[in-house]
């Protein structure tokens, strides 16, 4: 009796070394297996790619497309110059007779000083308050709190620089016609082009080289888009043909001051290109160099995917102790 519950014993230690045995190579096996990284960096044709695992390529939404090739024609650069714009100027003036003066809760704005519509400016008398009829920048200041004023009398000029004029001389070597849309950036930086519609011919010849010029409105301003600030317009030019390829606008993005794509280098890996981003067409650019007809482009998610790479190089930074 007592031999057999020795041997029980035994059989019973041994299973549990067994057990034991098993749970320690089981755990040290799974502490030398490198853990799956949802994102990391990896060196792809001697450059860096973010790799992506499948449900974080989920997460961010993705998309992409294949670059085609693109025949755009050529361009002609027109010197221009921003103008004043009649329609976007606007007049305060004095309902009534009066002293101006200025309610409590408000105040006269300078020269150069932005105004909302609608905003209290001042008041005249015992008349209803001024207001700003319009959104823009004072351009001149024709009376003062405390003057006397006339009914009818203009007393704040308000100005909307949002959407500029610009004339652009035309010349001999440009079209015929003048196209119904085109590109216009202010001279000292060509690249920061803006897209302009065609207002109509101008009311007189361009005042340098005499000859005609043509009005465009801009769909946009920048801070020095003002009266006499030079300007270049781009316009297409029949006899020149470029060639290239079309990478959607949704692909683009910006970082570091530069223009960059991501480029898929195989599934849930991206490869961050540069690209000039300096010759417009609808809907996207003309490229050639670093990308080709054929690349797979990220056209949704490249955003993201831009801010999930320096997040993983961060990661790597820590690891080595950067």
């Amino acid at each position: 009796m007592i031999r057999r519950a020795l041997v029980l014993i035994a059989i019973l230690a041994g299973a549990g070394w067994l057990i034991r045995s098993g749970l320690q190579r089981r755990a040290t096996s799974s502490a030398h297996q490198p853990a799956t990284e949802p994102i990391r960096m990896v060196a792809s044709e001697g450059q860096a790619a973010i790799v992506l695992d499948t449900a974080t390529n989920r997460r961010i939404g993705i998309a992409t497309a294949v670059l085609q090739p693109l025949q755009h024609p050529g361009e002609l650069a027109l010197a221009g110059e921003i103008v004043t714009d009649p329609s976007a100027l606007a007049i305060v003036r004095a309902a009534v007779s009066g002293r101006l003066m200025i309610p409590e809760g408000s105040h006269w704005p300078a020269f150069g000083d932005p105004v909302a519509a609608g905003a209290v400016l001042g008041q005249v008398s015992d008349a209803l308050p001024l207001t700003a009829p319009r959104s823009g920048v004072v351009s001149r200041i024709l009376a003062q709190p405390g003057e006397l004023v006339q009914a009818g009398q203009g007393l704040l000029e308000i100005t909307d620089y949002a959407r500029p004029l610009a004339r652009v001389a035309w010349g001999s070597v440009a079209p015929q016609q003048p196209p119904a849309s085109i590109f216009v950036a202010p001279a000292e930086h060509a690249s920061t082009r803006l897209p302009a519609r065609l207002v109509g011919p101008a009311p007189e010849a361009d005042p340098l080289t005499r000859w005609p010029a043509f009005l465009y409105r801009l769909d946009r301003g920048w801070p020095g888009a003002r009266p006499g600030a030079a300007v270049q317009a781009f316009v297409p030019d029949p006899k020149t043909l470029l060639r290239g390829v079309f990478v959607p606008a949704d692909a683009v993005v910006q970082w570091d001051g530069l223009t960059w794509v991501f480029i898929e280098r195989g599934t849930g890996r991206y490869v961050r290109t540069r690209v000039s981003a300096e010759r417009p067409v609808p809907g996207g650019w003309l490229e050639a160099g670093d990308v080709a007809a054929g690349d797979t482009v990220v056209i949704r998610g490249a955003q993201q995917l831009l801010s999930e790479e320096f997040r993983a190089k961060i990661v790597v930074g820590e690891e080595v102790g950067e």
